[in-house]
């Protein structure tokens, strides 16, 4: 209880008015006492005086022993006050009992004296004979001209204490009184203290949690109620910081989560403290897995660590390219450091581009630059010579002159195939197609197709295999390019089936496509070429291909068509064992 607000209050409330009641108490019995007594004094010295009066009308004969009897008994049933009559040399005349009950009482020296002047005495002794303090007032009386003698009144003070001590007592019964009504309000104003504090207290908790929406009653207006009313405004402000905070670290939280960038962030010593998706993407690696650990001790990231802790050093941004994961992946990291005005650098934060596909699209604009140039370099360069050679006059022969302008026709016509099927490509790459949907049927595509390369197959002795699964439904596209597909794959297993061999054509169909196929006995291709097989220029062996006229541009075109028809290509194929070309046809949605 004491630890809390409400039993602090209570504790000190009730300590205050039981302290206060104890000092009231004792000064109050203080004042009685000392009242008290003086009234007893008061009371003895009027008792004196007036015997004091009696005696000093009496006849002047002190001796005159039945006179004083007569007046003390008079005073005897008014008081109970002992009472001695004294003369100038302190001899006891008589007393109200007759004798003196309190033998041995005796004045001191400078008391006598002042009695002898006329002055009234009072005191309070302990007498040791008797083993009692007594109150006593001594009052003298005149006889003629001067003192005759002292009237002695003395009361046990035991008496008066036992009055003393009621009242003591009455006076501590009215305190208990007072203290235990002061309890009341004094609970009730604890409780009125700390109960909205208590309140508040419970709220703190719950906005804690996130909970802003409870309200402080307020039920009065003095400082608790004021608090109370700044505590609500204040949870109402908290709430909207709160919630914009919220919004801001929900839009973050979003920005980041979709950027396809990543996002590294790490403290002062290089520590990861943040790691968005697109890290996680390019890096592979899980943000639970590498939080708080170094970058440079993360598989593949050395050279990101260095860059971060060089950044931190320098405090400026750096950037640079890595090369990661076996050189399969290349990075454009730029990272800059965190500053604070108080804290200095206290880490870093890169941003992670995955530039591999730009790097290979760059080293495929090279290569196709490269090929491109190869490519018409070769014909120009036959055609230039046997223009100077003609133009030089060196085949005068009208034969010779004939197969040298045979040679410039042939080149030129490879190098107008060259350049259509670039532009060809070119288009069908950018998506520029507005072709005419027809409905085509397989079998009469396989037999356009052999019709119009039967002079290839018969030169070469190579027979073709037909498979059509019976019911093969028709499919919409542009015959004249599906023609030109399979066209292309025929020519390829033409041209690379050795003489006599067999080229198999086949056709199967489910419920959502129809699949081609077009298998040769050739060579066949490596497994590791096959992923670059669709590429434009490239040849599995480039003399070789030159050689038998292929300008590398046929399979990338076909790859073109087909994707734009909404299909797919494939190859299977085993070095020594030949290749299978495939390509798939979405059928009309029924």
């Amino acid at each position: 209880m004491g630890k809390s607000l409400f039993g602090r209050l209570f504790l000190s409330y009730t300590g205050i008015i039981f302290l206060t009641l104890v000092v009231i108490s004792l000064v109050l019995s203080a004042l009685f006492n000392s009242f008290y007594y003086t009234s007893k004094e008061k009371e003895l010295v009027s008792q004196g005086q007036e015997i004091a009066g009696l005696l000093s009308a009496s006849p002047k004969e002190p001796q005159n022993q039945e006179a004083v009897d007569l007046i003390l008994r008079t005073l005897r049933s008014r008081s109970k006050t002992r009472i001695i009559v004294i003369d100038r040399e302190g001899l006891n005349l008589a007393s109200n009992e007759g004798s003196s009950p309190y033998p041995g009482l005796r004045l001191e020296p400078a008391e006598s004296q002042g009695l002898l002047q006329g002055k009234v005495i009072t005191w309070r002794r302990h007498n040791p004979r008797l083993n009692e303090t007594i109150l006593a007032a001594a009052v003298p009386f005149s006889v003629g001209e001067q003192v005759g003698g002292a009237i002695l009144l003395f009361t046990p003070v035991a008496d008066t204490r036992e009055t003393i001590t009621a009242v003591r007592r009455l006076i501590l019964y009215a305190a208990g009184v007072a203290i235990f009504l002061a309890l009341i309000p004094g609970y009730l104003l604890s409780r009125s203290i700390s109960r909205p504090i208590r309140h508040m207290s419970a709220l703190t908790l719950e906005m804690a949690r996130g909970n802003f929406h409870q309200q402080v009653p307020i039920t009065s207006r003095d400082e608790i109620g004021q608090l109370a009313e700044n505590f609500n405004h204040l949870a109402i402000k908290l709430e909207q910081t709160v919630n914009t905070l919220l919004k801001e670290k929900t839009k973050n939280e979003s920005i980041l989560a979709n950027l396809a960038e990543g996002v590294i962030a790490t403290d002062r010593q290089g520590r990861v403290i943040l790691l968005n998706p697109g890290a996680e993407r390019v890096l592979e690696l899980k943000q639970d897995e590498v939080l708080h650990r170094s970058l440079e001790e993360i598989k593949d990231c050395p050279s990101l660590g260095a860059l971060f802790r060089d950044a931190m050093a320098a405090g400026e941004q750096r950037w640079g390219e890595l090369t990661m994961t076996g050189g399969k992946l290349v990075l454009l990291a730029r990272v800059a450091p965190l500053w604070e005005e108080k804290k200095g650098i206290y880490g870093a934060v890169g941003v992670l581009q995955d530039i591999t596909e730009f790097k290979k699209t760059e080293q495929l604009r090279r290569d196709l630059i490269a090929d491109v140039s190869h490519e018409l370099r070769t014909p120009l360069t036959s055609i230039q010579g046997f223009c100077e050679a003609l133009l030089d006059g060196v085949e005068e022969d009208r034969v010779a002159q004939e197969e040298c302008l045979k040679m410039i026709h042939r080149e030129s016509l490879r190098l107008n195939q060259l350049i259509n099927e670039l532009l060809d490509l070119a288009r069908l790459e950018a998506g520029k197609v507005n072709w005419e949907l027809n409905p085509i049927e397989v079998p009469d595509l396989f037999a356009g197709v052999l019709f119009k390369l039967k002079p290839q197959l018969a030169e070469k002795q190579i027979r073709v295999e037909q498979e059509i699964t019976p019911g093969v439904p028709v499919v919409p596209g542009n015959a004249g390019r599906i023609e030109q597909v399979l066209s292309n794959l025929l020519e390829n297993a033409i041209r690379f089936s050795p003489p006599g061999g067999v080229i198999k054509m086949q056709a199967t169909y489910n419920e959502n496509e129809v699949s081609i196929s077009v298998s040769d006995q050739g060579p066949g291709i490596p497994g590791e070429e096959l992923p670059f097989i669709w590429e434009r220029f490239y040849r599995v062996e480039k003399s070789r291909s030159r050689a038998l006229g292929g300008t590398g541009l046929g399979l990338a075109i076909v790859k073109q068509i087909v994707e734009n028809h909404g299909g797919k290509v494939a190859v299977i194929s085993r070095q020594g064992t030949g290749s299978t070309f495939s390509f798939t046809l979405p059928l009309a949605p029924s």
